[in-house]
């Protein structure tokens, strides 16, 4: 019995004695690569780095070239897209500011699809243009002398005659 107490009470000294021996290396060696860790590093200048390598011509790229039947079928989707958000607005009574300006921006896409058209299809997009232009003149006037219905109905028929008059399968047709 003596001879595993003294057994046990070796490897109890001799464990101790380890953990001093690592605690004294610890402390004469320092931190130092843990304190190096967490020490900020000035940044290396980039010009000086090896591996970077300026761009000294950039390049330029030609710019795309769109057709006309193109520009016409963005302005047209642009178009409907105002159409349809001005027409959800008004019938959740927004506000006459975000109206004015769907509004307002319709118009702007239909001024640009007119100028892609010819002379005839000008004239008769331009009466629907000025047909808009009258229900953005209800604007001017206060809320309350507003006639919500009536400016639905005439953008409604508005939109109408554009979508079956100048949609881009009806203005360019295949050629035969």
């Amino acid at each position: 019995m003596d001879n595993k107490k003294f057994g046990m009470q070796r490897v109890a000294n001799s464990t101790y004695f380890i953990c001093f021996l690592c605690a004294i290396f610890l402390i004469l060696s320092g931190c130092a690569p843990l304190r190096k860790k967490f020490t900020r590093q000035k940044k290396k200048d980039k010009q000086l780095d090896p591996r970077f390598i300026p761009v000294l011509d950039p390049i330029e790229y030609p710019e795309k070239i769109y057709s006309v039947e193109e520009k016409y079928k963005y302005h047209y989707s642009l178009w409907k897209v105002w159409n349809k958000d001005f027409l959800q607005v008004l019938e959740r009574n927004g506000s006459g500011k975000r109206q004015k300006y769907l509004l307002d921006q319709s118009i702007e896409q239909l001024e640009e699809m007119n100028i892609l058209l010819n002379d005839a299809k000008q004239a008769e997009l331009k009466g629907l243009i000025d047909e808009r232009g009258i229900v953005l003149q209800e604007y001017d006037k206060q809320s309350a002398m507003r006639n919500k219905f009536s400016i639905r109905s005439k953008v409604q028929r508005n939109g109408r005659k554009i979508r079956n008059g100048f949609s881009p399968k009806v203005i360019f047709l295949p050629q035969e």
